[in-house]
């Protein structure tokens, strides 16, 4: 929850707080992309040393100084600065939290990391609805920065759970240590040996980094569409814009299982055709709202596929800890380089004024770019597998 609870309340945070431009605002939501990048040595430091209780522990509380911390009068400046820094514990935390998933999953990694992720993507809705009620509950939106406050409560109840749990938590290492040292990332119907070496990590990621610049393209460029030019109600963008991110996080536990049952990598390149071809789709279905509720729809549910199937896959490519917050730190960059290019794109396209077939050209060339990173990416992780193990590879998944 506290990823998302300040951003709907930007303008209150920094425009209203430090009269800050709005450019400058928005970096708010980027700049704790360095964070996440910064924390990947960190995370390669600690590979197979079994102190992902420990991160959660002192990442959390770490987390929730930061988070305290822009609560106070710091000014744009030093605020900007603490956040980029509280980008570090965001990512340590995230990627030690579902190591412990894979620890505990005992072989159904798919089903592991698919359940997981539905709380997770849940807070992330959730929070930004709760951010936008407790702001609009306070006076002229004067107090705003008490978000940061709710939010490091939030990050020090994280820390106490894991603290109180930990003996749980370490109990399951003795588990663990059957998974194929940090590569079970396919399902424990796969055979031992296509899990025998890892596979690379570059493919997992491109496909992680094409799924979250298409989500910003649907959260952040769809609904100005659907408003401006198409004239939808803010309710019907909220129905809209929020039906697949619902679909998506019930989805991804079912859509594990079916991970576990037929392979990560086989429903990720069918989950990524259906989600490309629903995506192009959006570019002839928008002025019907019928069919393109239907269109939500399919997206949301291939979607779930694509997070649990691109995050099982990932585990395979290296220590799990690094491998996860290399996920993160990819769909970060993903989500903030497609909401950058739909702008310039459609300010390319159309100047100050897209209009609807200005929109649909955009909608169409993500789509195509999803499709093609795709299969490229699963043609590589196909080819490897076979390299690895030709005898078996018509198994690989």
């Amino acid at each position: 929850m506290p990823d998302t609870m300040a951003a709907p309340v930007v303008k209150e945070l920094f425009m209203d707080r430090y009269g800050a431009s709005h450019g400058l605002a928005q970096m708010f939501n980027g700049i704790n992309l360095l964070g996440a990048f910064a924390a990947l040595p960190l995370l390669w430091v600690t590979r197979g040393k079994n102190c992902s209780v420990g991160l959660v522990i002192w990442g959390s509380v770490a987390d929730a100084i930061l988070l305290g911390a822009m609560a106070l009068p710091l000014g744009l400046g030093w605020t900007l600065v603490v956040r980029g820094l509280e980008g570090v514990t965001d990512v340590i935390v995230f990627a030690a939290l579902f190591d412990l998933v894979r620890r505990s999953s005992r072989g159904h990694v798919g089903v592991g990391m698919g359940v997981a992720s539905t709380p997770l993507l849940m807070g992330l809705g959730f929070g930004a609805m709760f951010g936008g009620f407790v702001v609009r509950q306070a006076a002229g939106g004067a107090s705003a920065d008490w978000l940061f406050g709710l939010s490091a409560f939030f990050s020090m109840i994280v820390a106490v759970v894991a603290f109180v749990a930990r003996h749980r938590f370490r109990s399951s290492d003795s588990d663990a240590k059957l998974d194929s040292g940090n590569m079970a990332g396919g399902s424990s119907s796969e055979s031992p040996s296509i899990s025998v070496g890892r596979d690379p990590m570059w493919p997992s990621l491109a496909m992680t980094f094409s799924d979250r610049a298409t989500g910003g393209l649907i959260t952040g460029t769809l609904p100005i569409a659907l408003g401006q030019v198409l004239g939808y109600s803010p309710i019907a963008r909220g129905v809209l814009v929020g039906l697949p991110l619902l679909l998506m996080a019930l989805g991804t536990g079912p859509a594990g299982w079916l991970c576990d049952r037929v392979g990560s990598l086989r429903v990720r390149i069918v989950a990524g055709v259906v989600y490309a071809a629903s995506f192009a789709l959006l570019s002839v279905a928008g002025d019907q709202a019928l069919p393109l509720g239907i269109v939500m729809v399919i997206i949301g549910l291939s979607a779930s596929a694509l997070f649990s199937s691109s995050i099982a896959l990932v585990i395979r490519s290296g220590p799990a800890t690094m491998a996860l917050g290399a996920f993160r730190g990819a769909g970060d960059f993903g989500f903030l380089s497609g909401t950058a290019f739909s702008v310039l794109l459609l300010s390319t396209l159309g100047g100050e004024t897209p209009t609807y077939s200005n929109y649909a050209a955009v909608l169409a060339i993500f789509a195509g770019f999803h499709a093609l990173t795709t299969v490229i990416a699963g043609i590589t992780l196909k080819l490897s597998r076979a390299r690895k193990c030709p005898a078996i590879s018509s198994a690989s998944r």
